[in-house]
């Protein structure tokens, strides 16, 4: 059987009922509203005490903290009126590029430079109001941890606190408060009005010495530029004379200008031969060929630039004309007709005459048209050579004059761009000013809403510090308070809950008569035991009636050793074997008590401590049991006490061996009941020895005292010890505070309704 899974184990629980009531649970995942009410009942006054103290500093920070001052200040960013020297743009880029804007100035105006500066004008450092970090400066001043008297916490100090005081924000889209409070409403709009205007400075500083740099670095690139361009246009000239280049008038080299010239002049000159040429094949071919008629259409064109051709032509022209009628009228062999028609000859011959001279002249002007033609055309080629030598020169010269051009181009922006940053020089603006001046406020702000919150919720806190602390409580708790928490987590029935004990004192209502005297030895040193005797109606008596009814249930025989255990030293566990046996007793069974605590007789030494023999001399064989043995006089009740002087080592060797066994079989043949007083189970292993004579076992936990892990510890090392268990019993109670774990437990021993039955405490 796995120990550790059978205390979680609820078939194991209701086996050990039958011993003991067990209370019922909640299911799992539901909300304990017992544990709730008892967690309350029990911490109660931790929670009160944390609460009334919370309230008491809400209290003292709402008297405390004065409301204060609130002044404003309203400054307005616009850039789009200082675009004096930049270039127009659309007005979905300026909106955009103003919201960036107002968010950089937004975050410039909560710089800590700003501040600084601020309270350095102001003196804020000096100023009492801004010398404790809290409303309260007794209380700030437990947590400083540097010396007031130094100058920098003195300023570190205000900035803390200036910046909790002054508040920046945003107003529309060009419009940025500045909120500041003071208790005294001069000094909060002093504060922001020194925080607008040391902006709007801090911004016409920074925009100055940006202007003044970039015009410093103007002046030194304009001069650096200055001689660039003098060296450019120097290398242009130095080059053009050096290859002669001259430059025709219009930006081009002359050489250029003679050859587009030449070339000219070249087709004019081809043009006029082709004409020459022209005129003068159609006088040859009119030559070539006399007949009047082909003389006279090929002088055709002739006609028009020959006024004697002209006359000719049309002299013949009218003769012809002439023939042809008198030839139609008188006929062809007419004498007129024939007479006519030599005159047409006699004027086709002078025409060719004219011809002849005038193919001369064509010849003329043709041959000269030709050697015009000639010559230009050796102008020209001399031409084409002396360009085509000077291209490369070009080339290089082109290379100089862009390179003199582009440093004449960075040389006048980088003008234009100085005078631009010297007339902004000369006229300094920022984009921010004041729109609205802060003014005195004539009332104190409305924080009292805030302060009034933090007082409200201080209650709050207080119940939140309260809980938490109980909750430690709690869990720094280890012990076992409640029987459900016995059944719970060790799986076993809580058989009862035995109250604390003091000594005890005889009551006047006692039952027993007075002629009772107690005279045995062990009878006169029972000390708490002896309340089972003198007060029966006891909580503790009825407590031990208990144990011993579950001891009779869970039985399986009429003879039954019941051995009384626990978890560690100092827990009863003596105390209840002595009570249990004495109570017994008092019905008339016969019972013996045997201390086997062997390492640590204590139930001896308190009963019995001037004994000579015992246990130990009994299992050596030196006394018989009879001699050992401590009887009482008036109970049927005996005690084999441990008569060891000092400690031995091999107590669970006796324990466990065959001599100790005989030996509780012959008790349990001689007497009803043997209650065997066992040492704690934690500490040493002599328990584990004992399952070969111990029919069940009593767990005793000490209330409140005895960690649970302990507990579960020892008995997950003592697997057969654990399945014997009857059950346990919180001993050592404290009524009073169990009702603040258990209210069912104050019921049922407070309740009025229990006296009837006897109840005498």
């Amino acid at each position: 059987m796995n120990v550790h899974d059978s205390f979680q184990d609820s078939d194991r629980v209701a086996a050990h009922a039958a011993g003991g009531a067990v209370e019922p649970q909640l299911p799992s995942g539901g909300i304990d509203l017992d544990f709730i009410f008892h967690f309350a009942r029990r911490r109660f006054w931790v929670i009160l005490s944390s609460v009334l103290f919370m309230c008491g500093i809400g209290l003292t920070y709402f008297m405390a903290s004065p409301e204060p001052y609130v002044a404003k200040a309203v400054l307005k960013i616009d850039t789009r009126k200082f675009q004096l020297f930049q270039q127009p743009t659309s007005l979905g880029d300026q909106l955009v590029d103003a919201g960036a804007d107002v968010e950089s100035h937004l975050e410039a105006l909560k710089s800590e430079n700003l501040a600084l500066k601020v309270i350095s004008e102001l003196h804020l450092a000096d100023d009492a109001e801004f010398g404790h970090a809290t409303a309260i400066p007794m209380i700030s001043n437990l947590f400083e941890t540097r010396k007031p008297e130094s100058d920098s916490w003195r300023i570190r100090n205000a900035l803390r606190i200036f910046e909790k005081r002054c508040t920046i924000e945003r107003q529309g889209v060009f419009l940025i408060a500045i909120n500041c409070e003071s208790a005294n409403a001069e000094r909060s709009a002093q504060i922001a009005n020194a925080v607008a205007q040391a902006y709007i400075a801090q911004q016409l500083d920074a925009k100055y010495e940006v202007t003044r740099q970039g015009s410093k670095w103007l002046e030194g690139r304009i001069r650096e530029l200055r001689i660039q361009v003098s060296a450019a246009e120097k290398a242009v000239i130095d080059y053009k004379a050096e290859h002669k280049i001259v430059d025709a008038g219009n930006g081009r080299p002359i050489t250029e200008q003679q050859l587009t010239d030449l070339n000219n002049r070249l087709t004019a000159a081809r043009t006029k031969t082709s004409e020459m040429r022209a005129r003068l094949d159609r006088i040859n071919a009119a030559l070539n060929n006399p007949a009047g008629t082909n003389v006279i259409n090929a002088t055709a064109n002739e006609a028009l630039s020959n006024q004697l051709i002209s006359k000719l032509r049309t002299q013949y022209l009218d003769l012809a004309a002439r023939e042809a009628e008198w030839s139609e009228k008188y006929g062809r062999d007419h004498l007129a007709a024939a007479n006519l028609r030599d005159n047409m000859r006699r004027v086709v011959a002078s025409i060719l005459n004219e011809l002849q001279r005038l193919r001369e002249v064509y010849k003329s002007d043709y041959e000269f048209a030709r050697e015009n033609e000639g010559l230009i055309n050796k102008q020209l080629q001399g031409a084409i050579v002396e360009s085509q030598s000077s291209n490369g020169a070009l080339v290089a010269l082109a290379e100089l004059e862009t390179s003199a051009a582009t440093y004449k181009t960075l040389y006048d922006n980088f003008v234009k761009r100085y005078s631009e940053a010297t007339e902004q020089q000369s006229f300094p603006y920022t984009e921010a000013r004041v729109v609205t001046e802060a003014m005195p406020p004539i009332k104190r702000g409305e924080t009292y809403r805030k302060r009034l919150l933090i007082a409200a919720m201080m209650p709050f806190i207080g119940l939140a510090l309260g809980i938490g602390l109980g909750a430690l409580l709690d869990f720094l708790d280890r012990g076992f308070r409640t029987s459900s928490q016995i059944e719970t987590m060790l799986g076993l029935a809580c058989i009862d809950l035995v109250p604390l004990q003091g000594d005890p004192v005889n009551k006047t209502e006692n039952k027993y008569p007075p002629t009772i005297v107690r005279t045995s030895l062990m009878s006169s040193k029972l000390g708490i035991v002896s309340t089972v005797i003198e007060q029966p109606f006891s909580r503790f008596s009825e407590a031990m009636r208990t144990i011993k009814l579950a001891a009779d249930l869970n039985g399986i025989s009429a003879q039954r050793v019941v051995g009384i255990t626990s978890a560690v030293p100092d827990e009863g566990k003596s105390t209840i074997a002595a009570a249990l046996a004495v109570s017994i007793a008092q019905v008339g069974r016969r019972v013996i008590l045997v201390d086997c605590d062997l390492r640590n007789p204590s139930l001896s030494r308190a009963i019995a401590p001037s004994s000579d023999v015992g246990i130990l001399e009994v299992l050596s064989g030196k006394v018989a049991l009879d001699h050992a043995l401590i009887e009482d006089l008036f109970l049927s009740m005996a005690l084999l006490p441990v008569a060891c002087k000092s400690r031995i080592s091999d107590s669970s060797e006796l324990l466990s061996s065959s001599a100790t066994k005989t030996l509780f079989e012959g008790l349990r043949n001689s007497y009803d009941y043997v209650i065997v007083d066992l040492p704690p189970l934690a500490p040493i292993v002599d328990v584990r020895a004992t399952t070969h004579f111990v029919d069940s076992y009593l767990l005793v936990v000490q209330w409140g005292g005895t960690s649970k892990s302990i507990v579960r510890h020892a008995l997950g090392r003592a697997p057969q010890v654990y399945e014997r268990v009857v059950g346990a019993v919180l001993n050592k109670v404290n009524l009073k505070a169990l009702n603040l774990y258990n209210e069912s437990h104050s019921q049922y021993y407070y309740h009025k309704a229990y006296r009837r039955y006897g109840y005498t405490d």
